[in-house]
């Protein structure tokens, strides 16, 4: 068994494991009770791992996985590291607000040029209103191009999608042409700073502009005649001579799974022609959603897919479900063409990383 590390979060705490004699053992488990939204590691340091816990705060671990400290206050939803400079992080909460650490996430700065935004596009910063009163619109992602450290790119969830080229200083709303603005994960084509797509709650774009105008780029996708039913959540570019796109996709968000008793119908799509064309890959798993792709540490054909019926926060699909759902953790050894049940028997996987052993 390759030697790796698996940190698995899920609705009600972490789960660490790390394979060891060609065994897969547990590290141990951390903050019961909470919902992870979003965690990632060093490439550097791999043994240096962020998690954002919702509601409660952002950590960190530098002995890989073993113990966490609390790095940063609030409701704290995603970070980011810096490709260009590893000691520096980026952090994203809500309500919307952006922060920058310089020492690996030991101190903090506020980046609050996006607080300076017109009206109009401020506006646009709300959650549904099943959500009122229970969270605040938040930073979902956080963007650094990988060819310059200055352009940057937040989205919200919900709110839209926001650019900076000074590095944060400065901020303009890149939303026109997306309809529903429940963002979640932005990427560039590989080589250029004009081309870049995005999956929302609502539909998968593309901008040719540097996302001053958005359009749909969904030939191939289930539901892409019903934007309600169209979604679409992590994603990545595998690199190479012609970048692969896999896109985690369901029937819906969490909030219309039950409104006629079906399964989420969760799927894996895959384009080798820049999102023109999309085929499904995953066959038999639809009573789950891939909720997260995570890269392996050093192969570049292979992907870590957190699956489940369990959504972050409230939902699951089945009201005889736990909170927490039920899933497991696939792999694919084939750049994302199929995909077999590594981790099986989990509750419902949410977020994840994978760092060397």
């Amino acid at each position: 068994m390759e030697k790796l590390r698996y940190y698995l979060a899920y609705n009600r705490g972490l789960q660490v494991l790390e394979t060891n004699a060609g065994l897969l053992q547990p590290v141990g488990t951390f903050f019961e009770d909470r919902t992870l939204e979003h965690l990632t590691g060093s490439k550097s340091k791999p043994e240096t791992v962020f998690a954002a816990v919702a509601f409660d705060g952002g950590y960190r671990t530098r002995d890989a996985g073993k113990t966490w400290e609390k790095v940063l206050e609030g409701d704290v939803r995603t970070f980011t590291i810096d490709p260009h400079n590893q000691r520096v992080v980026y952090a994203g909460i809500g309500p919307v607000r952006l922060f920058r650490s310089e020492d690996e996430g030991s101190s903090w700065e506020p980046l609050d040029g996006m607080l300076d935004l017109p009206p109009e596009a401020k506006k646009k910063w709300d959650v549904p209103p099943p959500y009122r009163g229970r969270e605040e619109p938040h930073v979902r992602y956080v963007f650094i191009h990988p060819d310059d450290s200055r352009l940057l790119f937040v989205l919200l969830e919900h709110g839209g999608v926001l650019l900076s080229r000074d590095g944060g200083k400065t901020w303009e709303d890149r939303s026109n042409g997306i309809d529903y603005v429940d963002m979640h994960v932005i990427e560039n084509y590989p080589g250029s700073k004009e081309r870049y797509y995005v999956s929302s709650a609502q539909g998968f774009y593309r901008s040719d502009d540097c996302g001053a105008h958005w359009h749909r780029a969904e030939k191939g996708m289930p539901w892409a005649d019903n934007p309600a039913y169209c979604y679409s959540h992590e994603w990545q570019f595998l690199r190479g001579d012609h970048p692969r796109m896999v896109v985690c996709g369901s029937r819906g968000s969490p909030g219309v799974w039950g409104l006629d008793d079906t399964d989420p119908q969760g799927h894996i799509l895959v384009s080798d022609d820049g999102g023109d064309n999309w085929r499904v890959v995953t066959r038999g798993l639809d009573k789950w959603v891939p909720w997260v792709l995570v890269s392996h540490p050093s192969d570049p054909k292979t992907l870590f897919c957190g699956m489940g019926n369990g959504a972050r926060g409230y939902f699951t699909y089945s009201r005889l479900n736990s909170v927490s759902g039920e899933g497991a953790l696939y792999v694919s050894r084939d750049a994302g063409d199929s995909w077999s049940a590594l981790l099986p028997d989990l509750p419902s996987v949410l977020t994840a990383w994978v760092a060397p052993g």
